[in-house]
């Protein structure tokens, strides 16, 4: 178990991004399925990002399946869109990349770990 200590929330502030990703770290934790609350809050979002990538390589796919409208406006939109979902798609892969560098740097026994003062 961690020795760290979970911050408490202040009220109306459950439903914020921070609380959900504590609130599913802390039960990966309690779990047994992390070794620290740091490696749990890693898996956590590399789990969020890996799903908002596949939800948008599922847009992107429905988007180029998609004939072409024949109005000039729609098909410019639906370019747009698809030049502005792939370029999502290379940012999530780099955050990807970074957290499973941090998830593998916090999980290096006797690694000094981000954010820890020396």
């Amino acid at each position: 178990m961690s020795r760290q200590i979970i911050p408490l929330r202040r009220q109306g502030a459950e439903q914020s991004a921070l609380a959900r990703i504590d609130v599913a770290a802390v039960a990966l934790l309690a779990g047994g399925q992390a070794t620290s609350l740091q490696a749990a809050r890693a898996e956590v979002i590399l789990a969020d990002l890996r799903l908002r990538r596949d939800e948008m390589t599922a847009l992107l796919s429905d988007l180029r399946s998609r004939e072409t409208s024949r109005l000039p406006h729609i098909d410019v939109a639906n370019a747009n869109l698809i030049v502005a979902i792939v370029q999502g798609v290379v940012q999530v892969d780099l955050f990807i990349a970074q957290a499973q560098g941090l998830l593998e740097m916090i999980e290096q026994p006797g690694a000094p770990r981000p954010g820890a003062s020396e």
